[in-house]
């Protein structure tokens, strides 16, 4: 699959879940929908994993341990970091701090794992911030980011603990994706279960049928289905480039949004949403040659 299908694809389903948590959030905790997300997405891959040849199944030697690290930094982590910061920090501040993951999981390369990084490809994670910057920047502006220090910290740190799980991902090179993130889920559900029971008395969860429909979607599509791609994309183009859906998923969030819930788009969300489609050219070097040369791309 074409890498920029790939990459618009995930972004999709990521950006479609705004949709489907905003029906089920105002009854269940936020700890006990990453755990629910996380559970029936493990059984979704687990289920899909059936269908795998014996010898597809097979886990290379060595990899649970990555299977546990990736799941602390993908899920567990940023998620209580994620679930405490914004009692406190705006959304919209809360988008430009975890927009950062494509920076910090640039920097990570270059600082810890001795990655060379073309200039291209900086151009594109700063341009591609820029927009992120300019698409949910408040009209409070700087004002909003001094409310609360130690919510702006725990989004950044988040964005660290994700830029780190995507480069912890690309050690997961041999075997099955379905494989691979159906562990991660199911290790990171049997961390996230009892933190719901303890924390937000999940067993007394009263719901709609309707809302089971959804979490269930949610756990389906939004955990094992677009986590079985994202490390099929981490797998061929790398953390760095896979990094780059954390850019593109507000901007899909915000035209279903538009389309769907009726919210409305101001002129510099546009332009926002422009800029970080358009940093997209900068991520491929023979789409800037072609250029160069005024060839046709």
């Amino acid at each position: 699959m074409n890498k920029y299908v790939l990459l618009l694809l995930i972004s999709g389903i990521w950006g479609s879940q705004f949709f489907f948590i905003a029906l089920v959030i105002e009854n269940v905790g936020v700890i006990t929908l990453s755990a629910i997300k996380a559970c029936i997405g493990g059984i979704c891959l687990l289920f899909f994993g059936l269908f795998l040849s014996k010898e597809e199944r097979k886990v290379p030697r060595g990899y649970y341990k990555w299977y546990i690290i990736i799941a602390f930094f993908e899920v567990v982590l940023p998620f209580v970091f994620i679930a405490q910061g914004q009692k406190s920090v705006p959304s919209s501040i809360a988008a430009v701090l975890i927009g950062m993951v494509p920076i910090f999981t640039i920097f990570f390369l270059l600082a810890f794992f001795k990655r060379k990084s073309t200039r291209p490809q900086i151009t594109s994670i700063l341009f591609g911030f820029a927009g992120i910057v300019f698409l949910s920047w408040p009209t409070q502006g700087i004002q909003d980011l001094s409310n609360s220090i130690q919510g702006n910290i725990l989004m950044i740190l988040a964005a660290m603990s994700f830029g780190l799980s995507l480069i912890f991902m690309e050690k997961l090179n041999e075997g099955s994706s379905v494989i691979h993130m159906r562990n991660v889920l199911l290790i990171a559900s049997a961390l996230l279960i009892p933190m719901s029971l303890l924390f937000e008395q999940s067993f007394k969860l009263d719901i709609a049928r309707s809302q089971s429909i959804y979490l269930v979607i949610l756990g389906i599509f939004h955990a094992g289905v677009v986590y079985a791609l994202f490390n099929r994309l981490i797998r061929q183009e790398g953390a760095l480039f896979t990094s780059y859906s954390n850019y593109i998923v507000p901007v899909i969030g915000m035209i279903l949004g538009f389309f769907f819930l009726h919210e409305a788009l101001s002129i510099h969300q546009l332009i926002g949403m422009g800029i970080i489609m358009m940093s997209l050219v900068f991520l491929d070097e023979k789409i800037i040659i072609k250029l160069k040369n005024g060839q046709q791309v």
